[in-house]
C-alpha cells in the first residue's frame, strides 16, 4: 500500500481525481487495494470481505471503513493504463542495475475459467467454439538478473510476436531504464525489428535473435538457406550463446506470475483485460521489491 503510494507521488497521479470528491477513500488507497487483490489472488468481493481482519493495510490505506466492491471495479475501469506502465518502469528502477541485459517474450492467458475436463467433453460434444472464449497475448520486457518487468504489453491472440515488440520497447524507453544488451527467440526474428530496436533503446544497444533458417528443397543447393538483411546474417553466423542463454530467464519471469497470482483475466474487453495484467505486472514487482530487503 505504502509502495503503491509513494510510487504514484513519484509519476505525479494526484490523491483525488475531482476537487469535488467525498475523499472517503483516495486514489491512491483504491489504487493499492487493487494491486494487493492481484497479489492474493482475490476477486473484488472477498478483498473487500478480508479488508477487516487486515489493521495494517487500513492504517496504510487511511481507511476508516471498507470499500464496497463496485467502489474498486468502478475505479478500476478509470485507471488510466499509461500511470500503470509508469508505475511498472518505477518499480523495476529500483530493482534494475546499471547495465540491463533485457529479455522480451510472449505468452498468453486465459480469458475462460472453463476446467480442462470441461473442455475435453464439449470438444467430445462437437461445441468447441462454445467450450472456451480466447486469449490475451501478453508480450514482457523483464530484467535477467533482478526478473523485474521493465515494460509489458496486451495484444489480441492474433497479434504475431514480432509485431508486439515496438510499443513494448517503446514503454521501456521511458522508464529510463539502461538497458545494455537485449534478447528474444525466433518468433521475434525481423530485420526491421532489429533495426528498430536499435533506434528506440539506442544505437550502442546489442540485440541478440537467431535467425530462421530452413532446408533447401529437392533438387536445389544442398547449403542451408541463409538469411537476408545485415543483422540476420550476423545472428545467423555469430550468436553470442553466452548471452542468449539468458533468454530462457524470461520463462522464469513468465512462470513466477502465473504460479503466484493465476493465468486467468476475467475482464470481458481488451481495455480491461490490459489493466488487469498491468496490476498484475506491479505486483510481481513489488514482490520482488519486498523480498530483496528493501524496506520503506
Amino acid at each position: 500500500m505504502v509502495i503503491a503510494s509513494l510510487t504514484l507521488d513519484e509519476v505525479g497521479f494526484p490523491k483525488y481525481s475531482s476537487v469535488k470528491s467525498k475523499r472517503t477513500f483516495s486514489d491512491h488507497c483504491k489504487t493499492g487495494l487493487l494491486i494487493l487483490k492481484e497479489l492474493l489472488s482475490l476477486s473484488y468481493r472477498d478483498l473487500c470481505w478480508m479488508l477487516p481482519s487486515m489493521p495494517g493495510v487500513m492504517a496504510a490505506g487511511e481507511m476508516k471503513s471498507v470499500p464496497d466492491p463496485s467502489t474498486l471495479r468502478k475505479f478500476s475501469t478509470r485507471m488510466p493504463p499509461d500511470v500503470l506502465d509508469r508505475m511498472t518502469g518505477e518499480i523495476a528502477r529500483l530493482l534494475c542495475g546499471p547495465d540491463v541485459i533485457a529479455a522480451f517474450d510472449s505468452t498468453g492467458y486465459s480469458m475462460s475459467c472453463a476446467s480442462r475436463h470441461y473442455v475435453k467433453r464439449m470438444r467430445q460434444l462437437g461445441a468447441v467454439e462454445a467450450a472456451v472464449r480466447d486469449y490475451a497475448k501478453v508480450t514482457i520486457f523483464g530484467d535477467v538478473v533482478s526478473k523485474a518487468i521493465i515494460s509489458c504489453g496486451v495484444f489480441t491472440s492474433r497479434t504475431a510476436d514480432v509485431n508486439t515488440a515496438v510499443p513494448v520497447m517503446n514503454k521501456a524507453k521511458e522508464t529510463k531504464v539502461n538497458i545494455s544488451e537485449a534478447v528474444a527467440d525466433k518468433g521475434f526474428d525481423a530485420e526491421w525489428l532489429h533495426r528498430e530496436g536499435r533506434r528506440i533503446l539506442g544505437g550502442n544497444v546489442k540485440i541478440w535473435i537467431p535467425a530462421r533458417t530452413c532446408e533447401p528443397r529437392s533438387g536445389r543447393s544442398a547449403s542451408r538457406w541463409r538469411p537476408g538483411g545485415e543483422y540476420r546474417k550476423k545472428m545467423y553466423e555469430t550468436i553470442k550463446d553466452s548471452v542468449y542463454s539468458y533468454r530462457a530467464i524470461i520463462e522464469t519471469i513468465n512462470s513466477m506470475i502465473k504460479r503466484k497470482m493465476g493465468d486467468t483475466v476475467y475482464g470481458k474487453s481488451m481495455r480491461t483485460i490490459e489493466k488487469e495484467i498491468l496490476f498484475t505486472v506491479i505486483a510481481h514487482n513489488i514482490r520482488l521489491l519486498l523480498t530483496s530487503g528493501w524496506v520503506i
